[in-house]
């Protein structure tokens, strides 16, 4: 079977990304043929080429017509469905905060998949049918995430493994009172590692939530569920069963993460119980038993055929209409504002103010020095500044208004005028070196 894998970033082995990889790997160990389409590449993803991975991020670069698309993110995944109109996908949720994993009704998308409960409960909200989701919960490589030695008695070493700012302070505090030896790990403390598999066996406890809490509980180590979002507390036989059905993730986090709440469960430590959980996650979340039941949900999309022209053609406009940037601030501004593109109105302001200065000191700095078309810029400037001063006045939003103030700017003043100043400037500036 051909599979094309989309992801909206590939190579950071966290996330989705790392899920990506999980897949890939796993796919081809079953003997499929994979792709992998991400617009953005990064880290391990050029190291995986050499490995004779098929990783793009051109969708024109796409070898040959896959037999099914394996979707995560919306946006990637309708590049690739416009790509390969004919070719059914089974899209799968990861996330049920984000909008860029949210789905969005397609006929060309013939089955859904949710991680864990509360994802299902955001696709059910979205209108996907109960009929066409399914449960697969996530998996972790056991080749990779090998089981490390016994845990000692007493925790001396502890991990804090996070993607948010924001946590590290009482979990210090607790480490310290109860003298273990803290190290930090993940986009939220500025310490990196692309290797995870390496580094858990060195923890006794880990600090986590989600796929992260599933690896070092899989690992081996005692796993305490917290982030900057919340506290759910020490993963244990009794509740790890029922804490996997919501991925260690947002609906556990009902307590805030503090002192007295990480020291209560660091005194509940116990190797033999952690060892307990350890064999319960190997047993349920291999990815061989992962693998196999997508392998099932490609089967049946195939089978399911394409869906008709005209349905097509309808999906893709409303898709389009969501995710293409546009003056009406639909799914592309939502998507935007979460990844951290759009600057808030302040920002806008501030950059607004800059740039108004930048033009005006630069039109008088051309005016004082070209006495012959000085009366004629200064009409200029003054109409410029009256155009500023209207757009100040509107609820400014988008960054699109620097746009426009760059284009006032380069159709009223001509381009040899702008070269010229830039020049005379060159020359000021050093004349008073």
């Amino acid at each position: 079977m051909r599979i094309l894998i989309t992801n909206f970033i590939f190579g950071t082995r966290s996330g989705t990304e790392n899920v990506a990889e999980l897949l890939a790997d796993s796919l081809r160990i079953a003997g499929h043929d994979v792709m992998i389409f991400a617009p953005t590449l990064v880290d391990d993803a050029h190291w995986m080429l050499h490995t004779g991975h098929l990783i793009y991020n051109d969708i024109d670069h796409i070898p040959y017509r896959p037999d099914v698309i394996h979707a995560h993110h919306v946006s990637p995944c309708f590049i690739a469905m416009l790509r390969f109109p004919d070719v059914p996908v089974v899209y799968t949720c990861h996330s049920s905060t984000f909008e860029l994993e949210a789905p969005l009704l397609h006929p060309q998308i013939k089955h859904y998949v949710a991680v864990d409960e509360a994802c299902k409960d955001r696709c059910l909200s979205r209108g996907v049918p109960a009929d066409r989701l399914t449960v697969i919960h996530n998996a972790v490589d056991a080749l990779r995430y090998i089981s490390r030695p016994p845990l000692p008695d007493r925790p001396k070493h502890a991990l804090l493994l996070t993607k948010l700012t924001g946590v590290a302070e009482p979990v210090k505090r607790a480490c310290a009172e109860m003298n273990i030896a803290l190290d930090e790990l993940g986009r939220g403390t500025n310490r990196f590692s692309n290797e995870l598999e390496k580094e858990l066996p060195k923890y006794d406890i880990v600090f986590a939530t989600a796929r992260m809490a599933l690896e070092a509980a899989f690992v081996g180590c005692a796993v305490i569920v917290c982030d900057a979002r919340g506290f759910a507390g020490l993963i244990t036989s009794k509740n790890v069963a029922l804490w996997r059905k919501n991925n260690f993730g947002v609906r556990l986090l009902t307590r805030p993460t503090t002192y007295d709440l990480l020291q209560e469960s660091i005194k509940r430590y116990d190797a033999n119980d952690a060892a307990n959980v350890t064999n319960y996650v190997r047993l349920h979340a291999p990815a061989d038993k992962y693998i196999s039941q997508y392998e099932k949900l490609y089967r049946s999309a195939i089978k399911a055929g394409s869906a008709h022209i005209s349905a097509l053609g309808s999906a893709n406009g409303r898709w389009a209409q969501e995710l293409v940037a546009t003056a009406e601030k639909r799914l592309w501004f939502r998507i935007a504002s979460e990844m951290g593109w759009m600057p808030n109105t302040k920002t806008v302001e501030l950059m607004l103010d800059q740039s108004k200065s930048d033009v005006l000191t630069e039109l008088r700095s051309i005016a004082e020095r070209q006495s012959d078309s000085a009366g004629t810029l200064e009409t200029h400037i003054e109409s410029l500044k009256t155009k500023i001063d209207a757009l100040d006045r509107e609820v400014l939003s988008s960054i699109d208004i620097l746009m426009n103030l760059k284009a006032m700017y380069q159709a009223l003043v001509p381009s040899f005028l702008r070269r010229m100043g830039a020049q005379l400037r060159a020359r000021s500036k050093r004349g008073k070196s």
